[in-house]
């Protein structure tokens, strides 16, 4: 997984200039939320007494995050 994080930026841009600007958004929300997670996974924890609502609504968002990613390839089509 790792491998194709770091290639995709590259496979689905133009050119360099905007294979740069994809990498450094990807990993400037990347690190925000891998940041954030332990705070909302702890705070929701906290509130509801186990991790069944944290790590539901965590993999909510990994789906969520599958919108994106489909929407990467049409913007590298001509």
């Amino acid at each position: 997984m790792f491998t194709l994080v770091l290639t995709l930026p590259v496979v689905v841009s133009r050119d360099p200039r905007e294979a740069g600007r994809i990498s450094a958004m990807a990993f400037f929300i990347g690190y925000a939320c891998a940041a954030l997670a332990p705070l909302l996974v702890g705070a929701l924890r906290d509130a509801a007494g186990d991790f069944q609502l944290a790590f539901g609504l965590l993999g909510g968002l990994g789906l969520l995050m599958l919108v994106p990613i489909t929407r990467l390839g049409e913007t590298s089509k001509p």
